[in-house]
């Protein structure tokens, strides 16, 4: 169940108190994978795919169709006094993946602060506001499980001290492209330029990356950004629609014309794809 889960992920967190590389990789996939649990996908899920402990998330990879994990993380890894941003999507399960996360990355000696970005106003029903923020460190702070009440515990002290930090804007809800966000919000375009590097969490913000348009499938990920390049950044997706790049010539083809065609877009294969 979603509960043992995240008391597991919870008490490996607890001996985690310098990430190595492969720990880092390892919450990173978490974050990729929880991208699943959208609501309108959730009778869908099968939660073994959260179960960090028992390694269930690499027996995936092979459903990563662009995977710059090993890029992304030698990033993160030379940081100093890093700043990263997570956009984030879904609440609930993935918004745990998230902190988790970000919790990784800060006790690492490279990073210092992860800014959370959070809708003013939600797109769709299960996008992280700041309710649903509170609602989770509120939940977990009341848990029964002991290992999820010390993680609540721990979350809301850094965002007493700063290390974390919560961000919403009305941006993230609008109908634009992200090639956009200078012109007509040069304030957060700004924020982002000021981060080390930034994650894109889900589907809709993966499509609003590449300008929701059908490009070839091994159209390169930074020229499908359009000019977007505020800074570093990275796009953690499981696919629920039709846009997707930076795939190698024939990989997605090969699927659409194979006997898992149907399973293509409903959140079955993953991207991890970088502007590195």
């Amino acid at each position: 169940d979603s509960l043992g889960n995240m008391s597991k992920i919870a008490d490996l967190l607890s001996h985690i108190s310098c990430p190595s590389v492969s720990e880092i990789e390892q919450f990173v996939k978490l974050s990729l994978w929880g991208n699943k649990t959208d609501l309108s996908l959730l009778k869908h899920f099968n939660l073994e795919l959260a179960d960090v402990q028992n390694t269930a998330v690499d027996k995936n990879n092979d459903m990563i169709l662009s995977n710059d994990l090993d890029k992304v993380v030698k990033h993160l890894m030379e940081l100093k006094d890093g700043k990263v941003d997570i956009i984030l999507d879904n609440s609930g399960y993935e918004l745990f993946g998230d902190l988790c996360l970000a919790e990784v990355l800060l006790r690492s000696p490279n990073v210092s602060r992860v800014t959370l970005n959070m809708k003013a106003v939600p797109w769709f029903v299960s996008d992280v506001t700041e309710g649903d923020m509170q609602f989770m460190l509120d939940s977990l702070t009341a848990s029964t499980s002991p290992e999820l009440a010390a993680l609540g515990a721990v979350w809301t002290a850094r965002f007493a001290d700063g290390s974390f930090v919560k961000m919403d804007h009305v941006f993230w809800s609008t109908h634009a492209g992200f090639a956009e966000m200078r012109a007509i919000s040069p304030e957060l375009y700004n924020t982002l330029t000021a981060s080390d590097f930034a994650f894109f969490k889900g589907d809709l913000n993966y499509r609003k990356l590449v300008n929701d348009r059908v490009w070839p499938y091994d159209t390169g990920f930074s020229e499908a950004l359009e000019g977007f390049h505020p800074t570093k950044l990275c796009a953690l997706r499981t696919i629920k629609s039709d846009s997707v790049v930076g795939c190698g010539k024939g990989v997605v083809e090969g699927i659409l014309e194979g006997p898992d065609r149907d399973q293509l877009f409903c959140g079955t294969y993953g991207l991890i794809s970088s502007n590195l």
